[in-house]
């Protein structure tokens, strides 16, 4: 019994404060309504692509929306701190975003390499078209980020989720345009509702009860 130390109290402190600060992060959802918004308008942009011709204006204009996806991405992070500040405060307190672990980085580099690799033979045996293999790529790479990112039992449902959403528009091989459009709006109409009852719940309860 001696042995039987408590895993917590192994812990490096450097480790306790990065949970603690991931799960301050995700209590009120609000990273989970930033990134269902997010997917839902990648989705719509997809969708301009699936019903408009190449070339045409909107088209094009979807494309010019893809390449700009990094702005939206940042001011996802601006709006986030400024809701919490402006609405949240008592019950949140001051939260700082909690740094990219350098591990995991490398984690999903290492993983999203082998599934590359797996990308590169299919394609070269001729069994699936590399468009397929893409979605399923990306399915697989978005639920493992929102796993190691998320680190719950909810983001953990949604990783394994949008894995298997990926595979499986991979094997009944739709178009490129039309995939992105069925994951990503998919994934973020389901981001979006865990996100505003994540949001619901803590708004409800007591501001004391924050932490």
């Amino acid at each position: 019994m001696n042995d039987a130390t408590p895993r917590f109290l192994e812990e490096s402190p450097d480790a306790i404060a990065g949970r603690l600060m991931q799960k301050a992060h995700n209590q009120d959802g609000l990273p989970e309504i930033a990134v269902g918004l997010m997917f839902l308008f990648v989705a719509g942009l997809q969708w301009l692509q699936v019903v408009f011709h190449q070339g045409s204006l909107a088209y094009k204009a979807a494309n010019l929306g893809l390449m700009l996806l990094p702005a939206p991405y940042f001011g996802s992070l601006w709006a986030i701190k400024m809701v919490r500040r402006k609405f949240l405060i008592a019950r949140v307190g001051y939260v700082e975003f909690k740094p990219v672990n350098k591990k995991r980085i490398w984690a999903v580099i290492g993983i999203a390499f082998v599934v590359a690799c797996a990308m590169v033979f299919a394609i070269a045996a001729k069994r699936l078209p590399p468009a397929s293999w893409l979605l399923a790529t990306t399915g697989i790479g978005g639920g493992l980020l929102a796993i190691l990112s998320g680190r719950l039992p909810r983001f953990v449902v949604g990783g394994v989720l949008m894995a298997v959403a990926g595979i499986f528009l991979c094997l009944i091989r739709v178009s490129l345009e039309m995939g992105f459009m069925i994951l990503f709006g998919a994934m973020g109409l389901l981001s979006l509702v865990s996100g505003c009852v994540v949001l619901l719940l803590f708004t409800r309860r007591p501001a004391e009860a924050g932490e």
